[in-house]
């Protein structure tokens, strides 16, 4: 009987310790959503240091979502469905995308620092075409810790005169970090803007 008892008695303060100690555990909460209401692209020609800075207006993207359609803008520029950048035939340019959060217009929030500090989750890729426009990391871009630029900062190189349409993506935990089409890098999109590259 006193054994019974005792067995009883035993389990019931198990159960209670391990209830206690599951209503005490925190929970692992992830990052809050990253929110993305602007990209800004400088591009910058190599030959003589002119640039000229394009800035995007985007709608947000959560991490499930692939179709919403971003609203571009050139700085400047009123046609926010349109945007085109021109290029020289046989250049080189260096493009610098950022991202910000206007959220808040009384506090803008630089999201370049973000998706840097976690490299490993975030890709730019650039998708177009047309062989006459090509592009690759360069200077002052980002390395994650596999090795993989960000292309955050890249050279492009012209060669003969075209009209391109180009898309350009922000992915958020990409499968792969190599490829030539938006399918190949799997993961969600974070931010996706459209313009026209014209070469002339």
């Amino acid at each position: 009987m006193f054994k019974n008892t005792y067995i009883n008695t035993l389990l019931v303060v198990l159960i209670l310790f391990i209830t206690s100690c599951e209503k005490s555990d925190t929970p692992v909460v992830e990052n809050e959503m990253e929110v993305f209401t602007n990209a800004t692209i400088v591009v910058t020609n190599l030959s003589d240091n002119s640039s000229t800075t394009y800035v995007f207006e985007v709608e947000a993207h959560d991490h499930h979502d692939h179709g919403a359609a971003p609203q571009p803008q050139e700085e400047g520029d009123d046609h926010a469905d349109h945007t085109e950048i021109e290029l020289a035939a046989s250049s080189e340019y260096e493009f610098a995308i950022t991202f910000q959060n206007n959220t808040d217009a009384s506090n803008p929030i630089d999201m370049t620092e973000e998706v840097i500090e976690e490299a490993d989750d975030h890709h730019v890729f650039y998708e177009f075409t047309d062989s006459s426009l090509t592009y690759e990391s360069t200077t002052g871009d980002t390395i994650d810790s596999n090795g993989n630029p960000l292309n955050l900062v890249t050279k492009w190189t012209t060669t003969t005169g075209a009209v391109i349409d180009v898309a350009a993506y922000l992915f958020h935990i990409p499968t792969s970090k190599v490829g030539t089409t938006r399918a190949d890098f799997g993961g969600a999109v974070d931010v996706e803007i459209d313009f026209e590259a014209h070469i002339e």
